[in-house]
């Protein structure tokens, strides 16, 4: 699929998708596949916690649920960005979910990634998501080894470093080893963190972009008891107990599939090729998320399914990873929400 009409201010050159097993049926049915697989260590993950109720398979402990968010556009945001209901001044009612990554409920002591995943309410009742994590690039360059390295490392630990060279190679096993020891890492405050989109999403006629939220407070995390498994959830609380939390999100379009690339979710989008754009705030009012109202919101929040195809045409996601997310993220939320 191609995007050859360009006006002036379109990406570099012209973009297109590339399908595994070279037809969009045929990716299909690899991603069907996939989406059987990682169900089942969704529910691996349970037994293994011997839990009764089912967790998504990833990012299944919500640190932060709230339903009462805004997302602003700037006054300035350029002409070429404003699509649909993404124009200047545009505000928008928001849900905000942060999480820990891991599809196991673990504490927040434990290093992770990290994902903030923002449900949008347009106008005209149509859902729009947008799913980030706190790490620029995903350790798997496709949905099909993003799933052969989650299985590999839901398998015997002393199996894991074997395993994954004789599938992958001496290089690509670094590449992967070294990508995931640089995201999983410990946090100090949701608040402060950045999260990026990873793959690309449409961008209507302004072609693919990239997206990041960026914190907009700073200042060192309020202190709370290091060792508390819910430390990172206390922590958020008593800054919504002061002020606000404000992200900034920021676009970067695409250049050329060289720099930019849209299948190859392992390559970073450099700032110094693709520029930062900022075009919305994102703002989480002041409020207490550990009341009996925020409870509410909270437990509201986490029975809602994300998923970037949660979005109109003109936003659809784009790349490998992105596609398989519709299969995988509808088969996980079938089986956790059932």
């Amino acid at each position: 699929m191609t995007n050859s009409s360009a006006p002036r201010s379109a990406p570099s050159q012209p973009w297109q998708e590339i399908f595994q097993g070279g037809s969009e049926p045929a990716e299909q049915r690899v991603f069907a596949d996939l989406a059987l697989r990682m169900v089942s260590l969704q529910r691996a993950n349970q037994q293994a916690a011997g839990s009764a109720i089912p967790h998504r398979t990833l990012h299944a402990k919500i640190v932060v649920g709230v339903n009462n968010a805004e997302l602003a556009f700037a006054d300035t945001l350029p002409s070429d960005l404003q699509i649909g209901d993404f124009i200047a001044g545009a505000r928008l009612p928001a849900t905000v979910r942060l999480s820990n990554a891991n599809g196991a409920l673990r504490s927040d002591t434990v290093p992770d990634v990290r994902g903030a995943a923002v449900k949008l309410e347009l106008p005209n009742g149509v859902e729009h998501d947008l799913l980030a994590t706190s790490y620029p690039v995903s350790h798997a360059r496709n949905a099909t080894q993003f799933v052969e390295i989650a299985e590999i490392g839901a398998g015997p630990a002393d199996h894991v470093a074997a395993a994954m060279l004789a599938a992958f190679g001496p290089a690509e096993t670094e590449r992967i080893a070294d990508n995931l020891k640089r995201a999983t890492r410990p946090s100090d405050s949701l608040a402060l963190e950045s999260y990026w989109s990873r793959g690309a999403v449409l961008w209507g006629a302004a072609g693919p972009v990239r997206f990041r939220f960026s914190p907009l407070q700073a200042g060192p995390p309020v202190p709370v008891p290091a060792d508390d498994p819910d430390r990172l959830r206390l922590e958020f609380a008593a800054r919504l107990q002061q002020a606000p939390c404000r992200f900034a999100l920021h676009v970067q379009r695409f250049v050329n599939e060289e720099l930019t690339p849209i299948e190859d979710g392992a390559v970073e989008w450099r700032e110094q090729d693709a520029p930062w754009v900022q075009v919305a705030t994102l703002t989480i009012p002041e409020q207490d998320i550990l009341g009996p109202d925020g409870q509410a919101a909270r437990e509201h929040v986490d029975a809602l399914a994300f998923n970037p195809w949660h979005a109109p045409t003109q936003f659809r996601p784009l790349g490998n990873l992105n596609r398989a997310r519709r299969a995988v993220y509808t088969a996980s939320a079938q089986a956790w929400q059932a």
